[in-house]
């Protein structure tokens, strides 16, 4: 039995039809997104979090879930469909792999599932369900979480104490100045902490505050400061020696949290701060991808929230048509990353606001402006940049 050939002769519609699942799911050609059947932590807000090659004949996918990055082939998500996890030890084999591969061979569609009814998922499987909010840290029922709260007071801010790894990422984010670390509660935690253990499994990384609205900190989230090299190893690698591979993660947030029901920057204090009430009454809620484009922008006296991903969720924009309606007559301007997944997400959410009636605007894309600032993200943008091509962009 040719199991390659058999993926490469399935289509996705097929093989779920064989597993007894009927597909829901966005885009077409190259690309296809489903929600993630493997129980991951991922953030549910009516995204699709896993993307699909379906050109690839193995149809190969990942999670892009943050909590997630599950990656595989046809093979591992029908197994996925069928029980809602992952393969044991994380690679399809043995039984697991043979149940799968018997019911991708098989001619008729194999009733897996009465009527199509959900995967069964145990409770110590299952995803955490989705909340109304976070939990802020000092409110923990565990003291070791309420320590958490004031993590940052172990921070190195200055770059000629921090380990070579970490000290090398800040000097390519110039907007991670002593200065405007301190100001964003963000930093590097030491290697050696003493007795003092709170945050052990962050050291080495780049660590920013998620702060709820009334400014409590929600979560600490790590940035790997190897990520960029991880990823061009992991990409040198065969399709086969992927599979078998772990994927690197970029950012490390807490089991629980959901990032999808929070904005980096969303404090509300930032509105006391000078010209910041005018600045987004000019420009609208500018929302943008990451933490250090926040703190970028925060540098030339712009204000900026994060959705901490390229890919906006529904609580996120029901929270930023919220504060539009309050402070800026119903304006958006998007300033994703100019890049191919940055277009994208900035095209979904687009039309995510639109749909509610706001006044969107688009700073810049890959081929906006002559195709100027194609690669570029927000956090590099200078004074002279913002005031004479994305602000009048985004005023006009």
């Amino acid at each position: 039995m040719n199991v390659d050939q058999l993926q490469a002769d399935t289509s996705l519609t097929e093989a779920a039809a064989k597993c007894g699942v009927t597909l829901d799911a966005h885009g077409s050609g190259q690309e296809v997104r489903l929600d993630c059947s493997f129980g991951c932590q991922g953030d549910h807000c009516g995204r699709r979090e896993i993307a699909v090659n379906t050109e690839n004949p193995q149809k190969v996918f990942m999670c892009h879930a943050y909590q997630c990055g599950f990656r595989g082939n046809l093979l591992t998500l029908m197994h996925g469909w069928l029980t809602g996890t992952r393969p044991a030890g994380e690679k399809l084999k043995g039984d697991e792999f043979h149940r799968v591969k018997n019911i991708l061979a098989s001619n008729a569609m194999t009733a897996t599932r009465t009527d199509n009814e959900p995967p069964k998922i145990t409770k110590s499987e299952s995803p955490s369900p989705m909340t109304d909010r976070n939990i802020p840290l000092v409110e923990s029922d565990d003291a070791k979480v309420r320590d958490l709260a004031t993590l940052d007071e172990k921070f190195i801010v200055d770059v000629a104490t921090m380990p070579p790894a970490t000290a090398s990422y800040v000097r390519r984010h110039p907007c991670l100045s002593p200065e405007s670390m301190k100001k964003w509660r963000s930093g590097i935690l030491p290697l050696h902490g003493g007795n003092d253990k709170r945050g052990f499994s962050l050291r080495g990384n780049i660590i920013y505050p998620v702060l709820s609205e009334d400014g409590q900190v929600l979560a600490w989230i790590g940035r790997d400061p190897t990520y960029e090299q991880k990823e061009r190893d992991f990409a040198r690698l065969t399709p086969a020696e992927r599979i078998e591979a772990t994927a690197p993660i970029k950012h490390r947030f807490p089991k629980g949290f959901h990032r999808g029901l929070e904005l980096f920057g969303q404090q509300a204090s930032r509105l006391k701060e000078p010209g910041y009430r005018e600045s987004i009454a000019h420009h609208g809620i500018i929302v943008v991808e990451g933490f250090n484009d926040v703190i970028g922008l925060d540098n030339l006296g712009i204000p900026a929230v994060a959705v901490m991903s390229n890919r906006i969720t529904e609580h996120q924009i029901e929270k930023i048509a919220r504060w539009a309606k309050q402070l800026a007559n119903g304006k958006v301007s998007l300033l994703f990353d100019c890049e191919q997944t940055g277009d994208d997400g900035a095209k979904e959410a687009l039309w995510l606001f639109a749909e509610r009636g706001l006044d969107v605007r688009l700073g810049w894309s890959q081929s906006m402006h002559s195709g100027t600032f194609k690669g570029r993200q927000p956090e590099h943008l200078s004074h002279e940049e913002w005031d004479v091509v994305i602000s009048p962009a985004i005023v006009q």
